[in-house]
């Protein structure tokens, strides 16, 4: 594998191979855009779910509350599979296009079962109404929307890094400026819908706030697609994840092995040390 990576280029593009031209804030132009319009539904829903599961699907205060932080612990632990992905089996844009695309299916249902009365359970006077298919669409949409939402955000950010080589001086100072632009459009993005799509959603119906959340996102993945031309792609190889999961593996292996004294144990040459820092002997507290 090693062998295989060293002779192939560090970029490639998805179009030409061998193509120049491509990279630079030209082509994150078209990740700011995806950015900004993806977060104004995302962050808009972070921020108002609790009052729709109160509003809407009848639960108390309670596990509305425990529901949105169940969606959004589980969004961010799918990041990184949306990590692993694209560093080991697709390159990054095509990962953020998949996750991209069940990010938008899963607004499209939770769009559908708030316009939806018949998908609405009634008042029982119990903490959760939400029971049988009604529980099964709100509980499908809301985890395909972790899934899509995590794994975008495990991959996006390293794609718009690709687009700056760290073996170039003055590609490599331009990392910090893309990563502060990139801020700024997730903050311009939460902004909008924080004001604009939780207004909508408040006072004019929530459907109506999912579904410029889903428009809003939608447009944002056609404005990265579009940008595919102007990307640099690095290919996908060994994920650091599997280097972890390896050494776990070879822990559980070995250890059955002896262990060495403590007089075998690596030592840093005594030359370079530097005069002021003490050495600790080795115990046995943590063999």
């Amino acid at each position: 594998m090693g062998d295989m990576e060293a002779s192939k280029e560090d970029y490639k593009s998805l179009s030409l191979a061998g193509s120049t031209g491509k990279g630079g804030f030209r082509a994150t132009i078209f990740i700011y855009g995806m950015v900004a319009l993806d977060n104004m539904g995302f962050v808009a829903n972070m921020v108002s779910l609790v009052l729709y599961f109160m509003a809407v699907m009848n639960f108390n205060v309670a596990n509305s509350a425990n529901n949105l932080t169940n969606l959004m612990g589980a969004t961010f632990l799918l990041t990184l599979l949306g990590g692993f992905i694209s560093d080991s089996y697709l390159n990054r844009l095509h990962t953020v296009l998949i996750f991209g695309f069940l990010e938008i299916v899963a607004l499209m249902l939770i769009t559908i079962q708030a316009h939806s009365k018949h998908m609405h359970p009634p008042a029982c006077g119990k903490p959760s109404c939400v029971k049988g298919g009604i529980a099964f669409m709100l509980y499908f949409s809301l985890y395909l929307l972790a899934l899509g939402a995590g794994g975008v955000r495990g991959a996006l950010p390293a794609l718009g890094a690709d687009q700056f080589d760290e073996k170039d001086p003055e590609e490599a100072k331009s990392l910090a400026t893309y990563f502060n632009w990139m801020t700024l459009s997730t903050v311009i993005g939460a902004v909008v819908g924080v004001t604009g799509i939780v207004f909508l959603s408040m006072f004019h119906g929530w459907w109506k706030g999912f579904l410029v959340s889903t428009l809003a996102s939608f447009l944002g993945f056609v404005i990265l697609a579009a940008g595919k031309p102007f990307y640099r792609l690095r290919q996908p190889g060994e994920s650091p994840i599997m280097r972890i999961i390896q050494v776990v593996v070879l822990a559980f292996r070995n250890r059955q092995l002896p262990l060495p004294k403590a007089e075998e144990l690596y030592e840093i040459n005594e030359k370079e040390t530097v005069a002021y820092e003490g050495k600790l002997e080795h115990t046995e507290q943590f063999r």
